[in-house]
């Protein structure tokens, strides 16, 4: 027995030792460093081979092991050209890297649940990476997208800490009916959002803002900026319908940081600066505006009578209650600190990878009693458990606090009055009344609180070569907080009353918790055949199950009359004044998704997707929406009729896409009737139908876009030149739509699907990106331009197509939906300038009189506004006019820009580099209802024009008697005499206050150097890089625009003067690794 047991030891041993030899002589060691083209070392670059890979270390060098010299390898470093090196017998290698310039760096992609590279995909997508966004001095990435990304339109309107800005791709496609109601407005231009997925979890903008977002606060302001690897925006069918109900706003993927290093790397990186206010509105105080304003005066009184009958607040000058400067904007204005702080530790190997990141973020606002602050947790944990088995885990939390300000309980207001309401300056401000006026800052509590918890595990399991099965989950967790507490010595418009009775102290807390939880199980098949002629058949065929629940819950309290100032809570409030309700909601989403992309010789390509997605939203019929896509590529620049060009065209790529993507319900139950509690019957509690929450329809379903896309991708000179373009048609149906219905209906709408509402979206994206001077110039100089053309305009109307008209009592501008228009075309009668005179008074046909206004009530004088009479009836006014439904209203403008985009440049000299970011719209109409209440305010009234602010009017051509003494005398503006009859004539209702809102933006100018590593080495510390920043530098516009910044305004494209401007900021900041 112990001989048999011998010999089977012996014969295990050789058996052993020959399978060591073997698979020494199967694996040949490798050798080699990467560089960059300036010649140095790179660390973090994956080297991958057919059998495994390694990871390049702080020197650049690498070891790898292959079966074969005549293996190939791939070196991949993103923002860098994906480099593929056949060994042809060399042990040891170098690997020159050189920066790669397109708009999409990665030579990966993720297209709903299947992974593609760059060089087959059919789709149009664009990214930025790391570099490109890293230490920005704002709270969340899409800001920086604006003018990044063709296709996809920013709009910051907000400079308030915190808060989103809007982010549309390829079109605004969602038509609200409830324009004057500034909420309803900002959930349609959520619904118009794209989806975010960030590390492969979707995040839904439009169901945060409907649950989650009672604080208003962004949700990605809660990712950290300097966590982000990559962005990539998907905007096509092919990209999109992968991702169903959710993608037909286009998505945004978001990638965030892994370790990349050969050996732990520990980073600390701090940023410090100050934002200080912008450029206000300007404005007149002390004696230029008593000046200006007996200027004004003299120009129209025509009696002594009147000269006698002036308030004090103009004649006094000596009074000290009087004779003062007061500058309202500057009470409330604050230059105000930004910091950040980031710590990192990573490292990777070929058998794990991790990254753990720790932030700080900290902005105090422009305005008192405003700010942001952040504090952020991420890890992401990479473990190779076998040969097979991989799993990626990533864990977050975030904590962040909002200071609103005043925000009055719905109110939008920064300050205690809007800039167009704000009193002369001629009154005094004692300290009583300067602590008054900011009582918002030192009495009124408004605190948003945001917890945000993530985690997501994506774990792959190679069942055979090419056939891998994964498994991912995902839960995010949000809970809210608000608590706001206004005092009853605090009053509507947050100054200080003294403790008027009447005014009672209010309290309110609200709760939510918004949770989003997902299972998806994924086949993939990659594989290629290769044929005995040479050639190669590729196949990547996904299969995937996915199953998605969102949670939300909360309950709001409030009440009038708390026992004391020093109670800020909702405790001790009277019954009668106490308010309060909760509410619980859960909704189930269930996909199926098919995925294939075929090539041939990695030159004819093939891509089709078709998704299925069951909503619990909807009825039982209609709980199922489908969504198909194909496309097509061809690289030409592959065929052989090409390679006699092919040092000037280096790649060449022609594709087409269509498909069609849905829009999920944005309320949980849209299809069942709500009841509330309603007093009692015998004794019984009562219920009755929720008649403000109106009628549902059992039928409701899916809203569809339907998208074609045909673009190219060119690049030349050595890839010194890159163009993307795309040319897109989009077509939203079906859309969903709230209808008015009368009032005797008892109810105030009805929620279904407009299947004859069409919104059509036509434009060019394109691309452009150049290496400037030749490579070995000492100075590099990169560039890249960004422009998006396009045409929004509604295809189809119900009834017939029927134009309707939607009143907006908020800014008193309407908007009609009307076949070929944009969507909230601006409705107004058309301002043609000024009567200079009686003779260029028209006369009525049918009574032979001077034209009227107002239904006659006003007949037409010199200086009057020359309105044109639209009907031709004589008479001139905005609503129903001698029987015409709509006045004299016709479209007068469209507050969707024309074109968009951004053009940055990147100057490097040895260890310098600065970079010039600027953005751009054009083509864009706003109204301008600030300078429009100014002068309504100081109308029809001596007091008015003593008592309230008056405008600068310097450069303003207005008419006066005195003026129209010359016959040829044109007025760019009519008569603003104090003396007039008031006819509403500085209402929005016309177009006299409607400007061009193009503007060019140098977003920020970056200063960056790296100190040389013969310092940090001496320091023993791996990199040192010190940067300065300035952020909003300039704008430039129309000098016909008088905004100070004609972003500044909402979704409608009215500019009030309330919104809250963005600050000019400057930083300065270090980052050291170790």
């Amino acid at each position: 027995m112990n001989i048999k047991m011998k010999r089977f030891l012996f014969l295990t041993c050789l058996i052993i030792f020959y399978c060591i030899k073997v698979s020494a002589q199967q694996r040949i060691e490798v050798t080699g460093i990467v560089k960059d083209t300036t010649g140095k070392t790179m660390s973090g670059v994956s080297i991958k081979t057919e059998g495994g890979g390694a990871i390049s270390d702080d020197n650049g060098k690498f070891t790898v092991f292959v079966k074969s010299l005549q293996s190939e390898i791939t070196a991949t470093y993103i923002g860098y050209v994906t480099l593929r090196i056949k060994l042809n017998g060399h042990k040891d290698i170098s690997i020159i890297l050189t920066p790669n310039t397109k708009s999409d760096l990665q030579d990966v992609v993720v297209i709903g649940m299947q992974q593609q590279s760059m060089r087959t995909t059919v789709s149009s997508i664009s990214g930025i990476v790391s570099k490109d966004i890293e230490n920005r001095p704002v709270a969340s990435v899409d800001v920086l997208l604006q003018g990044r990304i063709a296709g996809l339109n920013v709009q910051v309107s907000s400079g308030e800490p915190g808060v989103a800005p809007t982010v549309v791709v390829r079109g605004n496609s969602t038509v609200n009916t409830s324009i004057g109601d500034n909420a309803n407005v900002q959930q349609a231009q959520a619904m118009s959002g794209p989806l975010y997925v960030i590390d492969g979890i979707p995040i839904d903008p439009a169901d945060i803002a409907n649950n989650a977002g009672a604080t208003g606060t962004n949700f990605l302001a809660g990712l950290n900026v300097n966590d982000i690897e990559s962005v990539q925006v998907q905007k096509d069918a092919a990209a999109t319908a992968a991702w169903g109900s959710r993608g037909a706003n286009g998505v945004i993927y978001i990638t965030t940081k892994k370790g990349t290093s050969k050996v732990p790397v520990f980073g600390v990186n701090v940023y410090y600066g100050v934002n200080q206010k912008p450029k206000l509105i300007p404005t007149l105080t002390g004696s230029a505006e008593r000046e200006a304003k007996l200027n004004i005066i003299n120009q129209y009184a025509t009696t002594a009578a009147q000269l006698a009958a002036l308030p004090h607040l103009l004649t006094d000058s000596l009074n000290p209650s009087f004779n003062n400067a007061t500058d309202w904007q500057g009470l409330f204005y604050q230059a105000a600190p930004i910091t950040n702080i980031d710590a990192t530790m990573s490292a990777a190997s070929e058998d794990y990878n991790y990254r753990l990141s720790m932030g700080y973020y900290n902005t105090q606002g422009i305005i008192r009693n405003t700010g942001y602050q952040r504090y952020s947790l991420r890890g992401n944990f990479g473990f190779k458990i076998s040969p097979k088995l991989n799993s990626q885990l990533v864990l977050a939390m975030v904590k962040e606090n909002r200071q609103a300000g005043q925000k009055y309980q719905n109110s939008d207001a920064n300050t205690p009055f809007s800039g167009s309401s704000q009193p002369t300056s001629f009154y005094y401000v004692n300290g009583f009344d300067s602590s008054g006026f900011l009582g918002i800052s030192s009495k009124l509590r408004n605190i948003n609180l945001n917890d945000n918890y993530q985690a997501s595990m994506t774990t792959n399991y190679d069942i055979l070569p090419g056939l891998r099965y994964t498994l991912q989950g995902g839960a995010n967790v949000y809970v809210t907080s608000k608590d706001y507490f206004q005092p009853s010595n605090v009053d509507v418009v947050g100054a200080l009353t003294g403790g008027n009775p009447s005014q009672p102290s209010y309290a309110e807390s609200d709760r939510g918790t918004y949770s989003t939880y997902l299972v998806t199980n994924t086949l993939n098949y990659n594989k290629e055949f290769k044929t005995k002629a040479g050639n190669s058949h590729n196949l990547n065929l996904t299969a995937s199950q996915q199953y998605t629940s969102l949670v939300s819950s909360g309950n709001t309290a409030s009440g009038y009359n708390t026992p004391t100032n020093d109670i800020k809570t909702v405790t001790g409030i009277p019954q009668s004044d106490l308010s309060g309700s909760s509410y619980y909601q859960k909704d189930a989403l269930l996909s199926l998704i098919g995925q294939i992309q075929y090539n041939y010789n990695q030159r004819y390509l093939l891509y089709g997707s078709y998704r299925a997605d069951a909503s619990s939203r909807f009825g039982n019929n209609n709980k199922w929406g489908y969504f198909p896509a194909v496309g097509i590529g061809w690289i030409v620049s592959d065929e052989k009729f090409m390679s006699g060009i092919k040092n000037t065209v280096n790649f060449f790529k022609l594709r087409f896409s269509m498909g069609s993507s849905g829009k999920n319900a944005y309320q949980f139950y849209p299809t069942f009737n709500e009841y509330n509690l309603s007093g009692t019957y015998n004794g019984t509690q009562a219920v009755q139908p929720s008649y403000t929450n109106g009628l549902t329809k059992n039928n409701l379903t899916w809203a569809k876009s339907v998208q074609k896309d045909l673009g190219f991708d060119l690049q030349m000179f050595n890839n010194r030149v890159i163009l993307n373009t795309d040319f897109y048609d989009k077509l939203d149906k079906n859309q969903f739509f709230n209808f008015t219905l009368p009032f005797f209906t008892g109810y105030n709408s009805v929620y279904y699907n407009a299947k004859d509402l069409w919104v059509d979206n036509r434009g060019i994206d394109i691309t452009l990106n150049t290496h400037n001077l030749s490579p070995k110039s000492a100075i590099q100089w990169n560039s890249q331009l960004v422009l998006t053309f396009q045409k929004n305009l509604i295809a189809k109307l119900p009834n017939n197509n029927r134009t309707f008209v939607i009143d907006d009592y908020n800014s008193g501008v309407s908007r009609v939906y009307a076949v070929g228009q944009p969507i909230y075309e601006m409705f107004q009668m058309h301002y043609e300038g000024v009567y200079n005179n009686q003779s260029e008074i028209p006369f009525n046909p049918l009574t032979g009189n001077p034209i009227t206004y107002f239904k006659g009530y006003y007949p037409v004088k010199p200086g009057y506004p020359k309105w044109k009479d639209a009907n031709g009836d004589g008479d001139v006014w905005s609503d129903e006019d001698n029987g015409d439904q709509y006045g004299d209203r016709i479209p007068t403008g469209d507050p969707n820009p024309k074109f968009v985009g951004g053009f940055s440049n990147d100057f490097t000299y040895k260890n310098f580099t600065l970079t010039i970011s600027s953005v751009f719209t054009f083509k864009r109409t706003v109204v301008n209802t600030f300078f429009q209440q100014q002068l309504d305010g100081i109308a029809g009234s001596v007091n008015n024009l003593a008592s309230h602010r008056l405008p600068d009017l310097s450069g303003l051509n207005y008419w006066t008697p005195e003026k129209a003494q010359d016959p040829n005398y044109k007025a760019n503006f009519p008569s603003i005499s104090p003396y007039s009859p008031y006819f509403y004539q500085f209402l929005p209702f016309t177009d006299m206050f409607n400007v061009d809102g193009s503007y060019f933006k140098v977003k920020n100018i970056i200063l960056n150097y790296v100190l040389p590593s013969k310092f940090t080495n001496k320091l023993k510390i791996k990199h040192i890089n010190v940067y300065a920043m300035m952020y909003n530098v300039l704008i430039l516009k129309n000098k016909n625009n008088t905004m100070p910044d004609p972003e500044a305004v909402d979704q409608l494209g009215v500019y009030d003067g309330g919104l809250y401007p963005q600050a000019k900021t400057y930083t300065v900041g270090l980052n050291i690794q170790f």
